[in-house]
């Protein structure tokens, strides 16, 4: 099943990069969908289809080089905690950055309005579940 999943993201990500191929070559206009910014259409498609084929292929190149005693491995104690380690200094940096470089956008002239608001809500909805967890993750223990 995940394997299927996965082979879905590739080709939905090989699609989705040929698409803003396409519509670089012809142009956006061509979806008669109002954009403000016509030019960065082609680039925003493409960009999804890329973390799509990028995050799928990485996903099953990792799967598939993993023999039995690697699967059993994958799920001992030590190596979930070294896993869940990694994804909380991913989640420390990434929080710490993106917290500055919204307002640097914005101070720029690089960010509209509604996309600023959208980001700081999403920014705020994150940090919150962030300190959900650890408030529940505490309880626990």
């Amino acid at each position: 099943m995940k394997n299927k999943l996965l082979w879905s993201m590739i080709i939905v990500g090989a699609l989705l990069i040929i698409a803003g191929i396409i519509l670089g070559v012809v142009g956006a206009e061509l979806l008669n969908i109002p954009f403000i910014r016509m030019d960065l259409v082609p680039i925003g498609v493409g960009f999804c289809g890329v973390m799509l084929l990028g995050s799928g292929i990485t996903e099953l190149v990792d799967e598939k080089n993993k023999t039995k005693e690697q699967l059993i491995e994958e799920k001992d104690e030590r190596n979930i905690e070294l896993r869940q380690n990694a994804k909380s200094k991913a989640f420390d940096l990434m929080i710490n950055l993106f917290g500055f470089s919204l307002p640097a956008l914005a101070m720029f002239g690089y960010m509209n309005e509604v996309s600023f608001f959208s980001l700081i809500a999403l920014y705020f909805i994150c940090y919150a579940y962030y300190l959900y967890r650890l408030k529940s993750n505490k309880e626990i223990m």
